[in-house]
């Protein structure tokens, strides 16, 4: 056995779902990188949610390397929930069907999560890439606080966190009527479990395209999201008192994330409002984050055809 393979003995099964969704330009290549991780007892689960473009017969091709599993369109969060239900490892991550892992990723940060048994979370850093697979950025996600997460709402993991099952049979999976920000929902209850861990290493590629939903413009009820998703988390009665007591600054940057959504998607007049409640808490008003939404907003203003 090489000194890799004595490195990997004994480390858990990691199950990898890819949700997809008419993905057929990109989830080979996805497919492909998750395939040369240098990480042995790797499971990889396709989830084809209702494609008609050729993505399950794309992810059939790899053969036994991958299990495929269709489904009529549901949606992300119920594509993983299935994904998850079949598959078998002690360590849980998902990826989106245009991202890609670098070579090392999977191994990394089971190493990390291994050695920190008070961790149920580790994310990497990732590359910004473009629809052309060339490199643009390189983000360097913030270390872990429990006041980024909870107050800022800070989506700190990206694409390559890896989770503990235990962890997520725990927190409950992703919720299926979240389309816009399910992610984030899912890491506050994550969060209630366990510390995560930043790994400051770059073993992603985030692809950043016309389609992507981070990106594009989204129904009014999307917009809604973040304050239908803080409403819902501060009702729990279990939340410690070191969150409950940012409830007010976590309202206000719900408000900056729904000004933002709606921004994007062109409905100025709503993302104002929005803005205008981040005053709940007025330094959340004067921060960074609220200036950069401010920016936003106004190049919808000049940029889109007419009011939405």
């Amino acid at each position: 056995m090489n000194t890799l393979g004595k490195k990997l003995a004994g480390l858990p099964r990691v199950s990898l779902v890819v949700p997809a969704f008419n993905a057929a330009e990109y989830i080979g290549e996805t497919i492909g990188s998750l395939l040369a991780q240098d990480y042995q007892d790797l499971e990889i689960t396709v989830v084809d949610d209702g494609s008609t473009d050729g993505t399950g017969e794309i992810a059939a091709s790899f053969g036994g390397k991958v299990k495929l599993h269709r489904q009529a369109n549901a949606g992300q969060s119920v594509a993983m929930t299935a994904g998850w239900a079949v598959s078998t490892g002690a360590v849980l991550g998902y990826i989106s069907a245009d991202d890609r892992l670098r070579p090392t990723a999977i191994r990394r940060c089971v190493e990390e999560l291994m050695a920190r048994p008070e961790v149920v979370l580790v994310y990497p850093d990732f590359y910004i890439i473009d629809e052309h697979s060339v490199l643009r950025s390189t983000l360097r996600a913030p270390d872990y606080s429990r006041r980024a997460l909870y107050a800022n709402l800070h989506c700190l993991p990206g694409p390559g966190a890896l989770f503990r099952r235990c962890a997520y049979e725990r927190a409950g999976s992703w919720c299926s009527d979240l389309r816009q920000i399910p992610d984030l929902d899912f890491f506050l209850r994550m969060g209630l479990e366990g510390n995560f861990y930043h790994l400051p290493e770059v073993l992603a590629e985030f692809r950043m395209h016309s389609g992507s939903t981070t990106y594009r413009a989204v129904p009014y009820e999307r917009g809604e999201e973040p304050q239908r998703m803080v409403e819902s988390f501060f009702a729990r009665q279990d939340l410690p008192d070191d969150v409950r007591k940012w409830e007010r600054e976590t309202r206000a940057n719900a408000s900056l994330l729904s000004a933002a959504i709606h921004g994007r998607s062109g409905r100025t007049v709503v993302a104002m409002r929005r803005l205008t409640a981040a005053a709940l808490h007025p330094p959340t008003l004067t921060s960074l984050k609220a200036l950069k939404h401010t920016v936003l907003i106004a190049r919808s203003i000049f940029n889109m055809p007419g009011p939405r």
